[in-house]
């Protein structure tokens, strides 16, 4: 009998050849979005992965200040960050709100405050207002305002246009990503060298200065989707703030008016305010005129407050 041919045919050595690089295609895509793989990267410098996980369109949620929320019918944008309410597109958890170590609160904030007429105009937008009771139900941040929008460059989303705008010395990756900066935080009045990373991208967050639920329970639930996601979306009403701080806000507004922000000592009890004294002013003046812009109403002891507070600042007291 004649023996047995070694080694098996070339059809069967060719498939398992292609089912074994297979196995290892697919072991490598793993590896390439998680943590793990930065930790190669960084030994070996051969550069960090790109992010994929926007193929599978699975939602990043994030916290209320800075927040990841994805447009209706957009993948999934990597922006560096799980925001405020927690799962980034890229794999990178961004929601620590520890310290900063590369945060020095020894650097005095330089920036300046916009001053009187600033303040001025804050105080005359409020005489459009309209007053009305805080209507809170059915607010579902993901799905009614949907998330960071791309800003037409790569990778890079509303998120990055604001950290370029807002931080100084700014570099970004080839994805146009901002990946590193300098904030001079107007809400703490500190200096934070952010690094976009795992355990760093979530120092400085991106905050509604007129925060979702408030803009939610005073107009915005009887806008069109469109126009909840230009909302989300506009350089108008974002900020680049310390990440800390922009949690400990949260949506900003005591809608009970149970004077939650008494101890802040700033005649505006039901309104929260930044602990950073020089930028109280500025910062109720963009509340109002916000407010105005968007058509936005106000609870009565809010209007009662942010006039009060911002007739004091045209005072000069």
């Amino acid at each position: 009998m004649a023996g047995r041919r070694k080694g098996g045919s070339p059809f069967k050595t060719l498939l398992e050849g292609i089912v074994t690089a297979f196995l290892i295609g697919v072991m490598l895509v793993v590896l390439a979005v998680t943590p793990a793989w930065d930790a190669i990267v960084d030994a070996t410098g051969i550069g960090h992965h790109v992010d994929v996980s926007s193929l599978f369109h699975k939602d990043p949620v994030r916290p209320d200040g800075s927040e990841t929320i994805l447009k209706p019918g957009q993948p999934a944008q990597s922006d560096g960050q799980t925001d405020p309410t927690p799962t980034p597109s890229n794999g990178q958890s961004d929601t620590t709100t520890a310290q900063p170590d590369n945060q020095t609160a020894a650097q005095p904030n330089t920036q300046t405050t916009a001053g009187h007429d600033y303040w001025q105009a804050g105080l005359d937008a409020t005489n459009a207002i309209t007053t009305a009771k805080a209507r809170q139900g059915g607010y579902d941040r993901e799905r009614q305002f949907g998330g960071w929008a791309s800003n037409g460059c790569g990778a890079a989303t509303t998120r990055d246009t604001i950290l370029e705008r807002d931080m100084t010395d700014v570099k970004k990756n080839a994805k146009c990503q901002v990946v590193s900066g300098t904030l001079a935080d107007p809400y703490t009045g500190r200096t934070i060298h952010f690094t976009r990373g795992p355990k760093t991208s979530a120092n400085v967050q991106i905050d509604h200065v007129v925060a979702l639920q408030d803009a939610w329970a005073s107009g915005a639930r009887d806008w069109t989707q469109e126009k909840r996601v230009e909302y989300a979306n506009s350089p108008d009403v974002l900020l680049a703030s310390d990440g800390p701080a922009n949690m400990a806000k949260g949506n900003g507004l005591d809608f009970n008016g149970t004077s939650r922000w008494l101890t802040q000592k700033t005649g505006a009890p039901d309104v929260w305010m930044p602990d950073n004294t020089a930028y109280r002013c500025d910062y109720m003046a963009k509340r109002a005129q916000i407010k105005k812009q968007w058509g936005l109403t106000m609870t009565a002891r809010e209007k009662q407050q942010t006039v009060s507070v911002l007739a004091s600042c045209v005072a000069g007291n």
